[in-house]
């Protein structure tokens, strides 16, 4: 057994151990030149690695900001442009979508009811996602209907704690920031419910009346109606990509 590295030296002729020399032409002696080559190799990488070790922290530290800016850069090229089938279901499917939110807002709340609305602006980017992109995680029912109801609340909490106080500022700041924590708390993240709590502090006076209702409508019911139109619609295509929904659950998509 070898007691120490330095007792073990090797030349071109074979290698000598403890003052006994063993020929080259010897079972196994030059795999054994190998090895000791091999693990000398590795203990020098090792050093030379430990002498720049400094140095490379030091870069590291210099190139903090370099390395934040790389993060805007370019991660990957875009899909190519959709199949005509595609596009067409998706105009299909908006149309009928908004038409439908349309006409109920325009024929049958504004003209029978005192301050019932049935579409905001946030329904155009809705539909965007459930005709668009109706495998989308954030386009599921749950996302769609409970996404805009949490947001809905959060803006109308918004506008009664500092809005009808005239702080617009900073109620439009509260209603999308504390949408987004209750949509993330309740699993519905849904991105045009950002929009849907933005409106309500902003200067609409029917909203404004609507108070607390406005969480009814148009929030909850004109999603679900979206969303009925989503099903119908989505599920007519013979694409089996365009299927609707992917889940009737909350789920945790991140």
């Amino acid at each position: 057994m070898l007691k120490t590295m330095e007792e073990v030296k090797t030349d071109s002729a074979g290698i000598e151990v403890n003052g006994k020399f063993y020929g080259e032409g010897l079972p196994g002696v030059t795999e054994i030149m190998e090895l000791i080559k091999k693990i000398e190799r590795t203990h020098q990488n090792k050093l030379n690695n430990l002498e720049r070790a400094p140095l490379i922290r030091n870069e590291e530290e210099d190139n903090l900001i370099t390395t934040y800016f790389k993060r805007w850069g370019h991660k990957r090229d875009a899909k190519p442009v959709v199949s005509a089938n595609v596009v067409i279901w998706s105009w299909i499917g908006s149309f009928l979508g908004i038409a439908l939110l349309c006409y109920i807002h325009y024929e049958i709340c504004l003209k029978y009811t005192e301050n019932l609305i049935f579409i905001v602006g946030s329904f155009g980017a809705q539909a965007v996602l459930l005709f668009a992109a109706p495998k989308a995680p954030l386009a599921q029912p749950w996302n769609a209907v409970m996404g805009n109801a949490v947001s809905a609340f959060a803006g109308i909490c918004a506008w009664h704690l500092v809005g009808d106080g005239g702080i617009m500022w900073l109620a439009g700041a509260l209603a999308v920031s504390f949408a987004i924590v209750f949509m993330h708390w309740t699993n519905s993240l849904h991105p045009p419910g950002g929009a849907t709590a933005l409106i309500a502090v902003m200067e609409m006076k029917r909203v404004h009346e609507l108070s607390f209702l406005y969480i009814l409508f148009p929030a909850v019911f004109a999603s679900m109606a979206h969303v009925a139109v989503a099903l119908v619609v989505n599920n007519l295509s013979a694409d089996k990509l365009r299927s609707y929904p992917m889940t009737w659950k909350p789920f945790y998509w991140m």
